[in-house]
């Protein structure tokens, strides 16, 4: 099994009633922010990206890092978040033949 420091993809699912476009924006500046900081520390923690589904109140972050700095990062910006789960991210189709 692997160690505990070991750099992986997470899924941080945030039920967030009241969630705005604007809030939204702010908290992930914050979380790029916390993130940078780790990273100065030497840590391996990046935010890839940020998915809101306004309808249902709801925020999906996805992180490459180790477990434990996530959650950090995720305290430190105020992302209300539900659960913390190890993902595995498939990026899109590349078109036939690659790019031209």
């Amino acid at each position: 099994m692997s160690g505990s420091d070991e750099r992986r993809s997470y899924l941080v699912e945030c039920y967030w009633p009241g969630v705005t476009e604007q809030t939204l924006a702010v908290t992930v500046g914050q979380a790029q922010a916390a993130a940078r900081a780790l990273r100065r520390e030497g840590r391996q923690i990046t935010l890839v990206g940020t998915i809101f589904v306004p309808v249902d109140e709801t925020v999906f972050c996805l992180f490459d890092g180790a477990e434990a700095d996530v959650r950090a990062v995720s305290s430190q910006a105020g992302v209300p978040f539900e659960r913390v789960l190890e993902s595995l991210r498939i990026d899109g189709e590349q078109p036939e033949g690659g790019r031209k």
